[in-house]
Protein backbone atom coordinates (compact mmCIF):
# COMPACT_ATOMS: atom_id res chain seq x y z
CA UNK A 1 0.00 0.00 0.00
CA UNK A 2 1.49 3.12 -0.93
CA UNK A 3 0.99 6.69 1.32
CA UNK A 4 -1.80 8.14 -0.25
CA UNK A 5 -3.97 4.87 -0.05
CA UNK A 6 -2.72 4.37 3.60
CA UNK A 7 -3.50 8.11 4.17
CA UNK A 8 -7.36 7.93 2.81
CA UNK A 9 -7.86 4.55 4.57
CA UNK A 10 -7.25 6.80 7.99
CA UNK A 11 -9.30 9.61 6.87
CA UNK A 12 -12.11 6.93 6.07
CA UNK A 13 -11.60 5.56 9.43
CA UNK A 14 -11.63 9.12 11.22
CA UNK A 15 -15.14 9.86 9.09
CA UNK A 16 -16.48 6.67 10.12
CA UNK A 17 -15.39 7.48 13.81
CA UNK A 18 -16.55 11.04 13.81
CA UNK A 19 -19.81 11.35 11.34
CA UNK A 20 -21.39 8.16 13.10
CA UNK A 21 -24.86 9.16 13.81
CA UNK A 22 -26.67 7.95 17.08
CA UNK A 23 -27.74 4.28 16.78
CA UNK A 24 -31.38 3.50 15.74
CA UNK A 25 -32.81 1.50 18.71
CA UNK A 26 -34.74 -1.54 18.32
CA UNK A 27 -37.12 -2.54 21.08
CA UNK A 28 -38.56 -6.11 21.46
CA UNK A 29 -40.42 -7.12 24.11
CA UNK A 30 -39.90 -4.50 26.23
CA UNK A 31 -35.84 -4.60 25.83
CA UNK A 32 -33.73 -1.68 24.13
CA UNK A 33 -30.94 -2.30 22.27
CA UNK A 34 -28.33 -0.39 19.67
CA UNK A 35 -27.77 -1.59 16.63
CA UNK A 36 -23.83 -2.35 16.29
CA UNK A 37 -21.99 -1.11 13.38
CA UNK A 38 -21.10 -4.36 12.78
CA UNK A 39 -24.82 -5.82 12.78
CA UNK A 40 -26.15 -3.42 9.82
CA UNK A 41 -27.43 -4.93 7.28
CA UNK A 42 -28.96 -3.46 3.71
CA UNK A 43 -32.05 -3.19 5.36
CA UNK A 44 -30.61 -0.70 8.41
CA UNK A 45 -28.50 1.35 5.87
CA UNK A 46 -24.97 0.36 5.69
CA UNK A 47 -21.77 2.99 6.07
CA UNK A 48 -19.56 2.63 3.01
CA UNK A 49 -16.39 4.97 2.66
CA UNK A 50 -17.94 7.74 5.20
CA UNK A 51 -21.53 8.04 3.83
CA UNK A 52 -24.44 6.34 4.43
CA UNK A 53 -26.26 4.10 1.53
CA UNK A 54 -29.56 3.18 2.27
CA UNK A 55 -31.62 0.53 0.31
CA UNK A 56 -35.36 -0.45 -1.27
CA UNK A 57 -37.11 -2.94 -2.67
CA UNK A 58 -37.26 -3.21 -6.45
CA UNK A 59 -39.45 -5.22 -9.21
CA UNK A 60 -36.46 -5.93 -11.87
CA UNK A 61 -36.41 -8.46 -14.75
CA UNK A 62 -39.79 -7.68 -16.11
CA UNK A 63 -41.15 -7.87 -12.72
CA UNK A 64 -40.43 -11.12 -12.11
CA UNK A 65 -38.47 -10.76 -8.80
CA UNK A 66 -38.13 -8.04 -6.33
CA UNK A 67 -34.45 -7.41 -4.99
CA UNK A 68 -33.05 -4.67 -2.04
CA UNK A 69 -30.80 -2.76 -4.42
CA UNK A 70 -29.44 0.91 -3.18
CA UNK A 71 -31.66 3.71 -3.58
CA UNK A 72 -29.37 5.90 -5.76
CA UNK A 73 -29.14 3.54 -7.91
CA UNK A 74 -30.58 4.05 -11.41
CA UNK A 75 -30.97 2.33 -14.40
CA UNK A 76 -28.19 3.51 -17.58
CA UNK A 77 -29.36 4.80 -20.07
CA UNK A 78 -29.09 2.84 -23.69
CA UNK A 79 -26.55 5.63 -24.71
CA UNK A 80 -24.13 5.45 -21.78
CA UNK A 81 -25.10 1.33 -21.85
CA UNK A 82 -24.15 1.38 -25.70
CA UNK A 83 -20.43 3.21 -24.63
CA UNK A 84 -19.58 0.98 -21.35
CA UNK A 85 -20.92 -1.85 -23.01
CA UNK A 86 -20.65 -1.90 -26.73
CA UNK A 87 -21.39 -5.38 -27.92
CA UNK A 88 -24.66 -5.92 -28.77
CA UNK A 89 -25.18 -8.59 -26.23
CA UNK A 90 -25.05 -6.28 -23.27
CA UNK A 91 -27.32 -6.66 -19.89
CA UNK A 92 -30.86 -5.91 -20.57
CA UNK A 93 -30.84 -4.03 -17.10
CA UNK A 94 -28.09 -1.92 -16.22
CA UNK A 95 -28.36 -0.53 -12.17
CA UNK A 96 -25.68 1.90 -11.75
CA UNK A 97 -24.18 4.82 -9.46
CA UNK A 98 -24.02 7.82 -10.16
CA UNK A 99 -20.06 7.48 -11.72
CA UNK A 100 -21.05 4.76 -13.87
CA UNK A 101 -18.35 2.78 -12.08
CA UNK A 102 -20.35 0.37 -9.72
CA UNK A 103 -22.85 -1.80 -11.68
CA UNK A 104 -25.59 -4.19 -11.23
CA UNK A 105 -26.92 -5.90 -14.20
CA UNK A 106 -29.35 -8.82 -15.05
CA UNK A 107 -29.01 -10.52 -17.99
CA UNK A 108 -31.34 -13.80 -19.32
CA UNK A 109 -28.65 -15.84 -21.43
CA UNK A 110 -30.06 -17.98 -23.83
CA UNK A 111 -29.56 -21.16 -22.29
CA UNK A 112 -32.76 -23.25 -20.67
CA UNK A 113 -31.77 -24.10 -17.36
CA UNK A 114 -32.96 -26.52 -14.66
CA UNK A 115 -32.84 -25.37 -10.92
CA UNK A 116 -30.11 -28.09 -10.44
CA UNK A 117 -28.26 -27.62 -13.22
CA UNK A 118 -26.64 -23.68 -11.78
CA UNK A 119 -23.25 -24.59 -10.63
CA UNK A 120 -22.97 -26.52 -14.20
CA UNK A 121 -23.87 -23.45 -16.06
CA UNK A 122 -21.84 -21.34 -13.34
CA UNK A 123 -18.66 -23.41 -13.68
CA UNK A 124 -19.11 -23.76 -17.97
CA UNK A 125 -19.81 -20.18 -18.16
CA UNK A 126 -16.75 -19.11 -16.00
CA UNK A 127 -14.73 -21.58 -17.92
CA UNK A 128 -15.37 -19.70 -21.09
CA UNK A 129 -14.56 -16.51 -20.01
CA UNK A 130 -10.77 -17.66 -18.11
CA UNK A 131 -10.22 -19.50 -21.79
CA UNK A 132 -11.63 -16.11 -23.77
CA UNK A 133 -9.31 -13.53 -21.43
CA UNK A 134 -6.03 -14.79 -19.61
CA UNK A 135 -6.11 -11.85 -17.63
CA UNK A 136 -9.29 -13.29 -15.68
CA UNK A 137 -8.57 -14.39 -12.14
CA UNK A 138 -11.14 -16.78 -10.72
CA UNK A 139 -11.93 -15.99 -7.12
CA UNK A 140 -14.13 -17.65 -4.67
CA UNK A 141 -17.64 -19.84 -5.91
CA UNK A 142 -20.57 -21.42 -3.50
CA UNK A 143 -23.96 -21.52 -4.26
CA UNK A 144 -26.99 -20.14 -1.82
CA UNK A 145 -30.07 -20.97 -1.67
CA UNK A 146 -32.76 -18.00 -2.09
CA UNK A 147 -36.30 -18.14 -2.68
CA UNK A 148 -36.05 -21.82 -2.95
CA UNK A 149 -33.94 -21.41 -6.26
CA UNK A 150 -30.38 -22.90 -6.39
CA UNK A 151 -28.43 -19.40 -6.66
CA UNK A 152 -24.67 -20.10 -7.94
CA UNK A 153 -21.85 -17.28 -8.11
CA UNK A 154 -18.42 -17.07 -8.84
CA UNK A 155 -15.83 -13.70 -8.21
CA UNK A 156 -13.12 -13.17 -10.53
CA UNK A 157 -11.07 -10.30 -11.24
CA UNK A 158 -10.00 -8.82 -14.58
CA UNK A 159 -7.48 -5.81 -15.69
CA UNK A 160 -9.13 -3.01 -17.74
CA UNK A 161 -7.92 0.16 -18.84
CA UNK A 162 -8.15 2.17 -15.25
CA UNK A 163 -7.35 -0.48 -13.44
CA UNK A 164 -8.89 -4.03 -12.18
CA UNK A 165 -12.21 -4.66 -11.69
CA UNK A 166 -13.78 -7.03 -8.93
CA UNK A 167 -16.95 -9.07 -10.36
CA UNK A 168 -19.70 -11.45 -8.71
CA UNK A 169 -21.85 -13.35 -11.08
CA UNK A 170 -24.29 -15.25 -9.85
CA UNK A 171 -26.91 -17.62 -11.80
CA UNK A 172 -30.57 -18.90 -11.57
CA UNK A 173 -33.30 -20.53 -13.21
CA UNK A 174 -35.80 -18.28 -13.86
CA UNK A 175 -39.16 -19.57 -15.63
CA UNK A 176 -36.93 -22.29 -17.20
CA UNK A 177 -34.19 -20.14 -18.44
CA UNK A 178 -30.79 -18.79 -17.19
CA UNK A 179 -30.74 -15.50 -15.35
CA UNK A 180 -26.96 -14.34 -14.65
CA UNK A 181 -27.17 -11.44 -12.34
CA UNK A 182 -23.85 -9.51 -12.43
CA UNK A 183 -21.85 -7.12 -9.92
CA UNK A 184 -18.83 -5.11 -10.53
CA UNK A 185 -16.62 -2.38 -9.84
CA UNK A 186 -13.02 -1.87 -8.46
CA UNK A 187 -11.29 -3.90 -6.79
CA UNK A 188 -10.42 -0.95 -4.25
CA UNK A 189 -13.98 -0.64 -3.86
CA UNK A 190 -15.10 -4.37 -3.23
CA UNK A 191 -14.13 -4.19 0.55
CA UNK A 192 -16.77 -1.94 0.92
CA UNK A 193 -19.60 -3.52 -0.54
CA UNK A 194 -19.24 -7.41 -1.03
CA UNK A 195 -21.21 -8.06 1.99
CA UNK A 196 -24.10 -5.82 1.08
CA UNK A 197 -23.84 -7.43 -2.49
CA UNK A 198 -24.25 -11.05 -0.87
CA UNK A 199 -27.26 -9.54 1.04
CA UNK A 200 -28.76 -8.10 -1.53
CA UNK A 201 -28.76 -11.70 -3.76
CA UNK A 202 -30.03 -13.02 -0.67
CA UNK A 203 -32.85 -10.55 -0.91
CA UNK A 204 -34.41 -11.92 -4.43
CA UNK A 205 -38.44 -12.89 -3.93
CA UNK A 206 -39.76 -14.62 -7.28
CA UNK A 207 -42.65 -12.60 -7.86
CA UNK A 208 -44.79 -15.73 -9.06
CA UNK A 209 -44.07 -17.90 -5.61
CA UNK A 210 -45.57 -14.60 -3.63
CA UNK A 211 -48.53 -14.39 -5.95
CA UNK A 212 -49.06 -18.43 -4.96
CA UNK A 213 -48.45 -18.05 -1.54
CA UNK A 214 -51.04 -15.62 -1.75
CA UNK A 215 -53.74 -16.94 -3.39
CA UNK A 216 -53.23 -20.42 -1.31
CA UNK A 217 -53.80 -18.01 1.90
CA UNK A 218 -56.62 -16.79 0.63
Amino acid sequence: MDKKDFLDEKIIEMMNEVEQPPMPVVEEAGVSEEIKPEERTIYTGIKIKGRWVYFEERLLVEDKIMMMVPEEFTEMSEEQAKIKYPSEQRPETILTDDTTAINLMFTYMDEKMDNVEAEQVRDETIGMMCRLNPGIKKQESGVEIVSEKNVAYVEFTNPVMDGKLFNILSFMELDGRTLMISWNCLTKEIKYWKKAVYEMIRSIQILDQINKEGTADE
